[in-house]
């Protein structure tokens, strides 16, 4: 820490200490800053003094007394009312930021450099303009004192900072805090475990509040270190106010410390220290007590449902606890279908019965690891949970949003999903787990304009995230809005592979060359150093007309041991499909029969063991690999495909994800009438048809000199 600088020690001239803006006359106790002089109380100055040579050091009530009063008897309350004195004077709006009170210990000062004396320089308009001294927080000091060795008793210092109100959002709308991660104060293992789970906790807390908005964990998890400006970090964020905080755990105690700050500003609002006993009741309460400071401090008034939502206590034993946030750190890098992160969950619920935060963590998982194979036994697991959950709380959010997770994943029930996850929004509006339940529930029922306003809003609470980013541009793409995808992929705050090969596909709009995808891809594929998805690489390879390529990327997806299900291609569900249509795209007679004969006896077999997820799906398949009838010509592949149309229309998603291959069957069976047919509709509803690259492909060149493919190539009302 710096020291006070002291001018004229020696001969006649009077000490002075300078720290700060502040000059302080040892002998007379006056104190100045450049502006103002005022002088200080005899007994205030003695303190000063005492306090500018003896920083950095924890000094106990009755050493100041001693040091300071010469040993006399005084009260709390003189000692009290001296040190008010200073703090007033000279850090008016951040009380500890000079002076710094422990709880039950003493006092502990930090003071800051001196200000070099200069002229003044012009001001710069062009240059923000900066807090006055005393307005700035002091930041550099609110995580340098460790806890002391021993924290005594469980109490509250409230280290309460109220400068005024957060620069107002927008209007009509609800002010927006980040979170960012809380630091792990000492070396403890344990201080690191619980900066986490508070952390994810407080997230939890304010997302269910309908008066702040919260930024999400993915996106404030890249602030974990000190170092980013806090202006910078609202202006990324999109965020009014910055909450930081700080956690150490000694000797079964816990120290949290919380500041929120003005992001516009960079000025405190408020800050707090909390010095309690290592309880789950006590952290949680410290959570609440925490949230609704936030809400005051940014002028939001807190709703009957966020007082209902705060007194909420999830759970008092600290196994269960430690439990919980150990799957939710899996979480963080695993799928919740993961058996580490259902063994966690099931020890939180068996050690607390009680723990509904938990169960609901538990049922939404049982509900995802059941989306494709229902396994009975899981599925009755699952069924006593939801009837245990609305027994203990049938009100709750977690109740809610639990029934919405089944309601989607197991009994597919789209409708009544659709109605619990609304329901669900109202009670966790910054909850971006639950906007994702809403934007699948809203691809299945094919509500295209709601799912992009969803992923808009998820976009909002969580503006860093790719994941978003990508959701967002290749809908928008689906529902063929290309200028605003390649708008959101333009600005997206960092680049994937995912997000560049997507803007490569939009580009084709400008060259209308596809075969460039292939090149393009390979490039890519050396920027970011990730290999190309095989399917996506056979399908480029494809567009290029190169199937000696395209051949041997399913060669060597053979020789890994994948198929085109393990690459998430639904119609590629054998590598024979895809064996089959690279042959007949280049005529090779030759290997085709064999080819299509092991493609559809695999397909006959997947389709009777179930291995569909869209059973309808086999239809569709057997379609792209059916070749005309000598007598009734496309009849049958037509008739396939209308059979698979009517039952993908109960399931909007597999209808919007695989109408570009239905088009491609009827067009490969030389069916004209019906292919254009199919490419106008998919062009007029949601679809992964895109009229820049779809009829340029070589599955269309069977029927591409045909005037009725021409005129539908030309034709002016066509996206």
């Amino acid at each position: 820490m710096p020291e006070p600088r002291v001018i004229g020690t020696g001969g006649e001239s009077p000490a002075v200490r300078a720290f700060g803006r502040w000059r302080f006359h040892v002998d007379t106790g006056d104190l100045e800053d450049g502006t103002n002089t005022l002088r200080l109380e005899p007994q205030v100055a003695r303190l000063l003094d005492y306090f500018l040579i003896n920083q950095e050091t924890l000094i106990s009530r009755d050493t100041l007394i001693g040091a300071v009063w010469d040993g006399r008897v005084v009260s709390d309350d003189a000692v009290n009312r001296c040190i008010s004195i200073l703090r007033q004077k000279l850090t008016p709006d951040d009380r500890n930021a000079y002076i710094e009170t422990v709880m039950r210990r003493g006092f502990i000062s930090h003071f800051p450099s001196p200000i070099e004396a200069a002229v003044a320089p012009e001001p710069d308009p062009s240059q923000e303009t900066r807090p006055a001294l005393g307005q700035r927080r002091y930041r550099a000091h609110f995580w340098r004192f460790g806890m002391p060795a021993a924290l005594a008793g469980v109490l509250l210092v409230g280290i309460v900072v109220l400068r005024g109100a957060v620069s107002p959002p927008a209007s009509g709308t609800v002010p927006v805090v980040a979170v960012l991660p809380f630091t792990s104060v000492g070396l403890s293992a344990e201080s690191d475990f619980f900066a986490k789970g508070v952390h994810e906790d407080l997230l939890t807390q304010l997302a269910q509040l309908q008066s702040v908005q919260v930024i999400s964990r993915t996106s404030v998890s890249g602030y974990g270190n000190e170092g980013h400006d806090i202006r910078s970090i609202g202006r990324e964020l999109g965020a009014d106010a910055i909450l930081e905080g700080g956690v150490q755990c000694l000797d079964e105690q816990i120290r949290i410390n919380v500041q929120l700050i003005d992001a516009r500003s960079d000025t405190h609002l408020w800050a707090a220290q909390y010095d309690r006993e290592l309880t789950p009741g006590n952290i949680f309460s410290i959570q609440t007590d925490i949230a609704r400071a936030v809400s005051a401090a940014l002028n939001a008034t807190l709703t009957r449902q966020d007082m209902k939502q705060l007194q909420v206590l999830p759970t008092q034993n600290m196994s269960a606890y430690r439990a919980y946030h150990d799957a939710i750190e899996l979480r963080k890098r695993e799928a919740i279908s993961t058996p580490a992160y259902l063994a966690h969950l099931e020890k939180a619920v068996a050690l607390d019965p009680g723990f509904l935060r938990a169960w609901a963590e538990l049922a939404g998982a049982l509900s995802f690891a059941s989306i494709s194979v229902r396994d009975p036994a899981a599925v009755r697991r699952l069924e006593d949970i939801l009837e245990r959950m609305r027994a203990m709380a049938p009100q709750s959010s977690e109740y809610i949003v639990a029934q919405a997770y089944y309601t989607y994943y197991v009994l597919k029930d789209y409708e009544r999903a659709s109605a619990l996850i609304a329901q669900a929004r109202l009670m966790r509006p910054s909850d971006t787990l639950v906007l994702e339940l809403q934007t699948w529930i809203q691809r299945r029922l094919g509500d295209y304009r709601g799912l992009i306003e969803t992923l808009r809003e998820a976009m909002s609470l969580d503006p860093r995230s790719d994941y978003w980013v990508y959701r967002l541009a290749i809908n928008l793409v689906v529902a063929h809005r290309y200028d605003e995808a390649a708008v959101i992929l333009d600005s997206a705050p960092t680049s994937t592979f995912r997000q560049a090969a997507l803007a490569s596909l939009l580009r084709v709009r400008q060259h209308r060359e596809p075969s460039r995808l292939l090149p393009e891809l390979m490039a890519l594929q050396s920027e970011y150093n990730v290999p190309v998805p095989p399917v996506q690489l056979w399908e480029a390879h494809i567009a290029a007309r190169d199937y000696r390529g395209a051949t041997t990327v399913l060669d060597d997806m053979q020789r890994d041991g994948l198929s085109g299900d393990d690459s998430g291609y639904s119609s590629l569900i054998d590598l024979n499909l895809a064996r089959a249509i690279t042959a007949r795209l280049q005529s090779d007679d030759a290997a085709m029969g064999d080819l299509l004969a092991a493609a559809r006896a695999t397909v006959d077999k997947q389709q009777a063991e179930g291995r569909y997820a869209f059973a309808p799906g086999a239809d569709l398949a057997l379609a792209l690999l059916a070749t005309p009838d000598p007598l009734g010509g496309t009849a049958g592949i037509e008739q396939r495909v209308r059979s698979w149309q009517r039952d993908a229309s109960k399931d909007l998603a597999e209808l919007t994800n695989n109408r570009h291959h239905a088009c491609r069957a009827l067009a490969m069976a030389g069916a004209v009438a019906a292919s254009v047919e199919c490419l106008t509709a998919a062009l007029a509803a949601p679809s992964l048809v895109m009229p820049f690259i779809e009829p340029f492909l070589p599955y269309y060149d069977l029927i591409r000199g045909d005037a009725r493919f021409v005129r539908f190539l030309i034709d002016p009302e066509r996206v």
